[in-house]
């Protein structure tokens, strides 16, 4: 809502700054004219030169501000589309660093603690292999759907990593509280059956986590969720590991 209020401000004001300056221009001009001498009924010629500015200034407005509305729109498009992934909706990776860095940044003012989750389905190519890509491009979107679902808003984040990889941003948690969330996505996405072009099929998926601190850069942080990631796996797989 904030975002849709910015852009009509912004649109009046290019509005009125487009047709104010029409009618100052021709304002102006009349002006010389009359200094000029050339019109033989001054008044008149000021009030008609005003009218016509208003004419043609103020449907230039119009005219420049929807142009003006149609490229803020294709703006946002072309943002939009080099910030998620096209397939899950989710933010891409370039994306969610830069969240995270902010993350980190705010970290540092509140002294609080983030935590960072790295998780994939399990056995994903072999499921690809047999059931099909487009079953497969439903299931992550399922998955990015469930992730989503249990997370709070605008404070956590969700990306999605890469392939079969995603990743979130727990905004002010404990450790113990990056492990409840882990569990509860993991116990979700076990217990959801996906449907598609008339087939089903049931997938886990195996989590690693870590606690990120004001002083812990993310590029760190990444590479102790995913060493426990690796270590889920080892493990038997449809678990969660915490890395330190």
């Amino acid at each position: 809502m904030h975002v849709q209020e910015e852009h009509i401000r912004e649109t009046a004001i290019f509005f009125a700054i487009v047709a104010m300056t029409a009618i100052t221009l021709s304002f102006l001009f009349s002006l010389v004219m009359y200094r000029l001498g050339l019109p033989e009924h001054p008044q008149r010629f000021i009030a008609t030169s005003l009218y016509i500015a208003s004419c043609v200034g103020i449907p230039t407005a119009v005219i420049a501000s929807q142009e003006h509305i149609r490229l803020i729109s294709h703006r946002e498009v072309l943002e939009e589309l080099a910030s998620t992934d096209l397939l899950t909706g989710l933010q891409n990776r370039r994306f969610f660093s830069l969240a995270a860095n902010e993350e980190i940044a705010r970290m540092a003012r509140t002294e609080s603690t983030a935590g960072l989750m790295l998780f994939d389905i399990d056995r994903f190519k072999s499921f690809n292999d047999t059931n099909g890509h487009s079953f497969g491009d439903e299931v992550l979107k399922q998955i990015a759907q469930i992730t989503h679902d249990e997370l709070r808003g605008p404070f956590d984040r969700i990306g999605r990593w890469g392939g079969e990889e995603f990743v979130v941003l727990l905004h002010d948690v404990t450790a113990e509280q990056v492990d409840l969330v882990a569990e509860r996505i993991r116990r979700r996405i076990g217990s959801t059956t996906v449907h598609h072009e008339g087939r089903s099929a049931r997938v886990t998926a195996s989590f690693g986590i870590t606690l990120m601190t004001k002083d812990t850069p993310f590029n760190y942080a990444l590479s102790q969720a995913d060493k426990a990631l690796y270590l889920a796996k080892s493990l038997g797989r449809d678990r969660v590991e915490f890395g330190v």
